[in-house]
C-alpha cells in the first residue's frame, strides 16, 4: 500500500513542513510500518508546460524536427527527435539550466547546426515508470491534457512534488489500506481532525429497478452484494489529478470508469468492479462458485481454468468475473459501453487467497479481499464512485440500489474499565484520555459508572475483546511511555529438555564426524517418495495435506527427511561440488487417519547423506571417496555417543541397494537404516552417484538414551583368549553366530569379535571361513583352561547342530 501526503492532506492536514521520516517512525511505532519513505520531484527544477506552436523539418536530419513554443510569456525553440509531437500539443518543457531525475542537467545546445533551449520531456524523464504509463505515454513527449495552462511550473501543476508512503501493512490491518483509513492514524498521531468527502448522489429518472438482478447462490463466499446502474456512459480518460493519485498508488489509468473504481479503492479500501451492460446476459448477475470444465479469459488476456472451489460472478449465460481477483474479458467496460453496471461487494477472503494462488493471479482487489472487508461499507463506496463519475459529467445515475445481505455484520460491543486496561499494560493512564484516544480512532462509547463499552466501528474486524482495546490505546498512547517492569510471576529457572538434549548430543556428534547440519522446508510430494523406490501402501504415503501450499511442488507435509536431503544434494551437485555431507534433525508429520480430523502426531527423526570424496588429492595422498563403512561408522558414533549397544541386521528398506544395506536393531525395533542409496533412486534424482544415507527414529531411541556410562572396576585379573574358526554356510549372517557364542559361552565370557573371514580353495564350495576371538575373564581369580573348556564345547556343538557351522 502506498500513499500520497498531497492526496493525504485532502483528509488531514499533513504538517509538510516537519521531518516526515520521523513521522514515518511514529506511524511504524503505533503499528502502521512505514517500510519507505519516496520523495517524489525534489530533482526536478525548472520544468514548465509549453504549448507547440509550429513544427519543421530540420534541414539536416531526417529524424529530428524543430518545435517553436509558447511558454507563456516568451517562446522557445526546441529541436527534437520524438515522431508524437504535433501542433497545439501542450507539454513539459525542461528549460536551460532544469535538473531531471537522475542528475540530469539541460542546457542550450545545437542540434546538427540548430540551437536547441531546451529539451521537451516525456513521463520517463520525470519519473514515471512503464507500469503505471498509459500505453500511448510509455514512448514519445509526454502530452499533456488540452485545458493545461501555459508557462506554469509543471512539478506544481503535474503534482510531481511529493512524498509517498510505502507501507508494509500487517493482515489484521484491513482497514489501512485505504486512504481514509489512514488517514484516521495520521489524525490521531498528529493531533489533527480528519475530514471525509461528503457523499451525495442525483440519480436520474431512470430506474435500477426492472434493470438489474442480482443474487447470491453461495452465502457462506459471498455475504453481501450491491449494485447501482449508470446510465448515458461516456468513457474516455480521467482528469490528470486522478490519473496522478493512482500512479503513486502503484495503479495505472486505464479509463475513466475503471479509473474511479480503482480511486475509490484506494480512497475507501472496498474494491469495485464494472461491467459492460450491455455484455451481461440477461442483465443477472450471480455469485456463485464455478462449474466443472468453466472457464474465463480475464482482463490480462489469459484463459483461466477454473474449479468448483473458486467463486465468480456469472450471468445466466458466462462466468463474468473471477471473484475478488480479476474481472472478465468478456465483459468489460470498453470506449463503445453507453450503460454500467456498478457492483461492490463483501467476499470471505481465505476463498479469494485460495482461487488467487490456484490461479498463480493477485491484484489490489484481491490484496484487499484476502484481509477482510467492511460489509457494511459498500453502498458508501458505490455511492462515492457514482459521485465522482457525475462530477466528471461520465454518466448519469440510475434511482435505487440492489442491495442482497442475507446475513447483516453484527455490530461489537466490549466493555472493560480504565483500571482493567492499566492492570494489563501496566500503565496509569486516565480514563479520559482512553476514551479521547478511541473516539479519535472512530470507537463509538457508552459510559455506567466505571464500565466503559466500545462500539467497534464495523471497518474494525480485528478488535473482538478487551485486550485489543487495550493494544489501541497502548500505540497512540506511545509504547516508548509504558514504563519497563518485570512481569509478576512465579519464576523458574529454565531447563534443557530430554528431546532437545538428545537432539544436541546427536547433532554434535554428527556435526564432530565432518556433516553440516540442514534446514529444510517441512513438505514434500509424492513424486518424491516414487523416486526413494517406496511402493505403493508404504507407511511414509499416508501424509497430511496442505490446505494453503507454498508451492504445488510441495503440497504434504513430509513423512521422510531423505527426500529434503535428495534436493539438498541435487542442488550441490547442479553446482558442481565434488563432496556433501549433510544431515538434518527434524520432525516428519504422521496423520492418525485420512482424512485428518486431529492433529498429527510429529515424529523427531535424524537423516543423514553422504556423497563424494572424504578427502581431496594432496601429494602424495590420492582422494579417498565415502564408503559403506563411513556411513556406517557414523551411525555407529551416534548410538554409542547415547550409550545405545544394539544389533547389526540386514535391511530390506526400500531405497537402499539390496546388498548393501543394514539396520541397528534393538529388542526387535529398528532403530535405524542406512547403507548405500538404490541406484535407480539415484537415477531418478538424475545425480551422480553412488549416495550413503541413514534415517534414525527417535521415538524408538529415546527409550534406550543412557547418558551415564557404565562404570566397572579395572580388572585385578588377566583375561584369557581363544580362537575359534568355523567353516558356516555363505548365507549364515555373522550376527546370528555371535548370538549364539553369547548365548552359550558361560559366565566368564567378557567379549567376541569376528577378525577373519575367507573363502578359497581349502574352503568348501557353499561354505566361507569366520573366525572369532573369545575372551574369558573372571573377577574373583585367574582363570585355567578347563575353566573356558566346557563353555567352548557348549557354543560349538550349538553352533553345529542349530546353524551347520563346524569347527576347522
Amino acid at each position: 500500500m502506498k500513499s500520497s501526503l498531497l492526496w493525504m492532506q485532502e483528509y488531514v492536514d499533513v504538517d509538510m513542513t516537519q521531518d516526515l521520516q520521523k513521522f514515518a517512525d511514529t506511524l511504524t511505532t503505533a503499528g502502521i510500518p512505514v517500510e519507505q519513505v519516496e520523495y517524489w520531484g525534489d530533482e526536478i527544477k525548472k520544468v514548465y508546460t509549453g504549448k507547440i506552436l509550429s513544427i519543421a523539418k530540420h534541414p539536416d536530419a531526417d529524424h529530428l524536427v524543430i518545435c517553436q513554443l509558447d511558454m507563456g510569456d516568451h517562446e522557445l525553440q526546441i529541436v527534437t527527435g520524438a515522431s508524437n509531437v504535433r501542433e497545439n500539443q501542450i507539454v513539459p518543457v525542461a528549460v536551460h539550466g532544469a535538473h531531471l531525475p537522475g542528475g540530469v542537467k539541460i542546457k542550450k545546445s545545437k542540434l546538427r547546426g540548430v540551437a536547441s533551449d531546451g529539451m521537451l520531456c516525456s513521463a520517463h524523464e520525470l519519473g514515471f515508470d512503464d507500469s503505471v504509463l498509459l500505453p500511448e505515454e510509455r514512448n514519445g513527449i509526454w502530452i499533456l491534457p488540452g485545458n493545461t495552462p501555459v508557462g506554469v511550473d509543471a512539478v506544481d501543476y503535474l503534482e510531481l512534488r511529493d512524498v509517498v508512503y510505502e507501507y508494509e501493512l500487517t493482515p489484521n490491518r484491513a482497514d489501512c489500506f485505504s486512504m481514509v483509513g489512514l488517514s484516521r492514524e495520521f489524525a490521531v498521531l498528529s493531533g489533527r481532525q480528519a475530514a471525509y468527502p461528503d457523499i451525495t448522489v442525483d440519480e436520474c429518472e431512470q430506474s435500477i429497478s426492472g434493470n438489474v438482478k442480482i443474487s447470491i447462490e453461495d452465502e457462506e463466499l459471498c455475504s453481501r452484494y450491491t449494485a447501482r446502474f449508470l446510465c448515458n456512459v461516456k468513457v474516455g480518460k480521467s482528469p490528470l489529478w486522478m490519473q496522478q493519485r493512482l500512479r503513486k498508488s502503484g495503479v495505472r489509468p486505464i479509463n475513466n470508469v475503471v479509473d474511479v473504481t480503482n480511486y475509490v479503492m484506494v480512497e475507501l479500501g472496498i474494491p469495485l468492479h464494472a461491467y459492460d451492460y450491455d455484455k451481461v446476459a440477461d442483465h443477472h448477475l450471480i455469485a456463485r462458485r464455478a462449474r466443472r470444465g468453466e472457464k474465463i479469459k480475464t482482463l490480462d488476456g489469459t484463459d483461466r481454468q477454473l474449479t468448483e472451489q473458486m467463486l465468480v460472478i456469472a450471468d445466466a449465460e458466462k462466468v463474468c468475473c473471477v471473484a475478488g481477483v480479476m474481472g472478465g474479458f468478456t465483459s468489460e467496460v470498453t470506449e463503445k459501453t453507453k450503460t454500467v453496471i456498478l457492483e461492490c461487494a463483501s467476499f470471505k477472503g481465505s476463498s479469494i487467497r485460495r482461487t488467487g494462488r490456484a490461479l498463480g493471479l493477485r491484484s489490489e482487489a484481491s490484496a484487499r479481499f484476502e484481509r477482510g472487508l467492511d460489509a457494511e461499507s459498500c453502498i458508501h463506496s458505490l455511492d462515492r464512485c457514482a459521485q465522482l463519475l457525475q462530477q466528471m459529467g461520465a454518466c448519469d445515475v440510475a434511482q435505487g440500489i440492489v442491495d442482497v445481505y442475507p446475513r447483516p455484520q453484527k455490530t461489537t460491543k466490549i466493555s472493560f474499565t480504565s483500571r482493567q486496561i492499566n492492570a494489563f499494560l501496566g500503565t496509569d493512564i486516565s480514563e479520559e484520555q482512553m476514551i479521547s484516544i478511541l473516539k479519535t480512532l472512530r470507537f463509538g462509547i457508552e459510559q455506567k459508572g466505571d464500565a466503559i463499552t466500545a462500539i467497534v466501528p464495523s471497518y474494525r474486524g480485528d478488535c473482538t475483546e478487551m485486550p485489543d482495546i487495550a493494544e489501541e490505546v497502548a500505540r497512540i498512547f506511545g509504547y516508548e511511555h509504558i514504563p519497563s517492569t518485570h512481569p509478576w510471576s512465579n519464576i523458574t529457572k529454565g531447563e534443557e529438555g530430554y528431546h532437545h538434549a538428545v537432539s544436541e548430543k546427536i547433532s554434535s556428534v554428527l556435526s564432530s564426524s565432518g556433516l553440516n547440519e540442514t534446514v529444510t522446508f517441512s513438505f514434500m510430494n509424492t513424486d518424491s517418495l516414487k523416486k526413494m523406490l517406496f511402493q505403493d501402501g508404504d507407511a511414509v504415503y499416508a501424509a497430511v495435506p496442505i490446505l494453503n501450499p507454498i508451492t504445488e511442488e510441495f503440497p504434504l507435509m513430509r513423512t521422510t527427511l531423505l527426500t529434503s536431503l535428495m534436493d539438498v544434494l541435487a542442488r550441490n551437485q547442479a553446482v558442481k561440488n565434488p563432496s556433501v555431507a549433510i544431515y538434518e534433525i527434524a520432525p516428519v508429520y504422521r496423520p492418525k487417519a485420512l482424512p485428518v480430523t486431529e492433529l498429527p502426531e510429529e515424529e523427531l527423526c535424524v537423516a543423514g547423506l553422504l556423497y563424494g570424496q572424504r578427502t581431496e588429492a594432496q601429494w602424495p595422498d590420492k582422494a579417498e571417496n565415502y564408503d559403506f563403512y563411513d556411513i556406517k561408522g557414523m551411525v555407529e558414533a551416534v548410538l554409542k555417543g547415547l550409550g545405545i549397544q544394539a544389533d547389526l541386521q540386514a535391511s530390506a528398506w526400500a531405497p537402499l541397494h539390496p546388498g548393501k544395506a543394514a539396520a541397528f536393531v534393538k529388542d526387535n525395533n529398528v532403530l535405524c537404516h542406512f547403507g548405500e542409496l538404490h541406484p535407480k533412486a539415484v537415477d531418478n534424482y538424475d545425480i551422480v552417484g553412488p549416495v550413503y544415507v541413514f534415517e534414525m527414529h527417535l521415538n524408538a531411541v529415546l527409550p534406550l538414551v543412557n547418558f551415564l556410562p557404565d562404570y566397572h572396576k579395572v580388572a585385578k585379573f588377566p583375561a584369557i583368549s581363544r580362537d575359534l574358526a568355523f567353516l558356516a554356510p555363505v548365507q549364515t549372517d555373522n550376527a546370528d553366530i555371535i548370538s549364539v557364542i553369547q548365548k552359550d559361552g558361560g559366565p566368564y565370557l567378557e567379549a567376541v569379535h569376528l577378525f577373519d573371514m575367507y573363502q578359497g580353495k581349502q574352503v568348501p564350495k557353499g561354505f566361507k571361513s569366520l573366525a572369532y576371538s573369545l575372551v574369558f575373564r573372571s573377577s574373583e581369580g585367574t582363570l585355567a583352561e578347563a575353566d573356558i573348556q566346557k563353555s567352548i564345547d557348549a557354543v560349538i556343538a550349538e553352533l553345529q547342530t542349530t546353524l551347520n557351522c563346524n569347527l576347522r
